[in-house]
């Protein structure tokens, strides 16, 4: 029951971020939220430079910062399709792994202006969301940020 319940709430959560309502995600947020966006790219160097090693580097932290990357998020306009969710733990040690396609509809429906494909790794305790972890082919992120940059590319 714990498990469906937790799924059932990343699906509406999901479905809410994507009409551009990211509140319920961070009500969800300890105040000691991680965020961790491997790669080097525009999103993972918002606040600090990237670290390349093998430790979880955490990108950003704590409520403003994740409130800035969800800002970013929704207006670029990206999309979230879940494929699956695998729930993991008891509420004090909850893992969750989202297998989800992420893209940015082109002009006039015609194909995606950006697409990938995403895990999306959170850790929540008791309720609240302290970690976070997206893996995606970064290059496609760091080409999405050239394309940006340089329209006529």
């Amino acid at each position: 029951m714990y498990k469906a319940t937790i799924r059932a709430l990343l699906r509406h959560s999901v479905k809410r971020l994507n009409a551009g309502d990211f509140s319920l995600m961070l009500k969800m947020a300890s105040p000691d939220f991680e965020l961790a966006f491997p790669g080097v790219h525009s999103w993972s160097t918002m606040f600090r430079p990237q670290v390349l090693s093998r430790e979880r580097h955490a990108t950003h932290l704590g409520i403003d910062e994740a409130v800035a990357f969800a800002e970013r998020f929704v207006a670029e306009g990206i999309q979230f399709e879940i494929e699956d969710i695998l729930v993991n733990g008891p509420p004090w040690n909850t893992r969750i792994a989202v297998r989800v396609r992420d893209f940015i509809s082109g002009p006039s429906g015609q194909g995606d202006a950006y697409a990938n494909r995403a895990i999306l790794f959170q850790e929540i305790r008791w309720g609240r969301l302290v970690r976070w972890e997206t893996y995606e082919d970064t290059q496609r992120v760091a080409e999405w940020d050239a394309r940006r940059a340089n329209p006529s590319r």
